[in-house]
């Protein structure tokens, strides 16, 4: 099997055809166009065909992700999402890239089991719920402003993990490591709201059908932060939100109390794994 990197603006149709051959309801079939901006797209090739796909995202700052690792169905069981990763990895060297990130459904065994073989080793197990907007008498979030200042992260992913949604529309990817700075910086993208002990990034828009919401929570309790949230998007003429969210069994009983649901092309239990690429140990 070789690589070979994908030419979007002549081959996307061949890449339309290897996902949907592999997998008829799969969801980068709608995301593909994101994932050509954003992407290194990979093919694996075996005596002309396409056998495997998956892409490398630079983050910057040395920080990016190995995702979307397919294998055609005639080719699973014999080495080749292996070889293909290897690849990736070696691809995500060569454009200097020291920390390598992958987020698996936990219902994936054999990929989880795949990276890691690979020496991905797991950080965060988080979940994504979605929820209605709706106009609400929850007192709405407001627009910060560069006088705030916002002590944290706390709680949510980023006090948990140390890593921060970078927002699409920011960095053009999620889950890099938390920097103080980035708090100024949503505040000029007008992407950080607060209200009383609250607060959270978003980003509008992030999906046109429907208007959906992203949010990165920073600060608050459940049960105060997210109607806050459900009438912010309804005030941003957003259809919903969706967000990353810690994935406990009390946590996960919480956020069903309160009206969010699963993502429907996600499990329940998602797992960030992450891969230092430069001998050292992640932190």
């Amino acid at each position: 099997m070789e690589l070979h990197r994908i030419e979007p603006e002549r081959e996307l149709d061949l890449l339309r055809e290897f996902l949907a051959a592999s997998d008829p309801q799969d969801y980068l079939l709608d995301d593909i166009e994101e994932w050509v901006r954003d992407g290194r797209l990979w093919a694996g090739v075996d005596e002309g065909s396409w056998v495997a796909f998956g892409r490398v995202h630079d983050l910057g700052h040395g920080q990016g992700w190995v995702s979307g690792l397919r294998v055609a169905p005639s080719h699973r069981g014999r080495g080749v999402g292996g070889r293909f990763l290897d690849g990736l990895l070696a691809d995500a060297r060569a454009i200097g890239l020291t920390e390598v990130r992958a987020v698996i459904d936990d219902g994936n065994r054999a990929s989880r089991q795949l990276f890691t073989r690979h020496r991905f080793r797991p950080v965060l197990e988080m979940t994504l719920r979605r929820a209605p907007a709706r106009r609400s008498a929850a007192e709405l979030l407001r627009p910060a402003t560069p006088g705030d200042h916002l002590t944290g992260p706390v709680g949510w992913i980023p006090g948990v993990s140390g890593r921060a949604d970078l927002l699409p529309g920011s960095d053009g990817g999620r889950l890099g490591r938390w920097d103080p700075r980035l708090p100024d910086r949503w505040v000029q993208e007008h992407k950080l709201y607060l209200g009383p002990c609250l607060a959270a990034a978003v980003q509008v828009d992030w999906q046109r059908q429907p208007r959906t919401m992203w949010v990165n929570p920073l600060q608050g309790e459940p049960a105060s932060l997210f109607p806050a949230l459900t009438a912010l998007a309804a005030a941003l003429g957003q259809d919903e939100w969706q967000a990353y969210l810690p994935s406990t069994e009390p946590l996960r009983r919480v956020y069903a109390d309160l009206g969010l649901t699963p993502h429907a092309h996600w499990g329940d239990r998602i797992h960030l794994y992450e891969r230092a690429e430069n001998g050292t140990a992640l932190t």
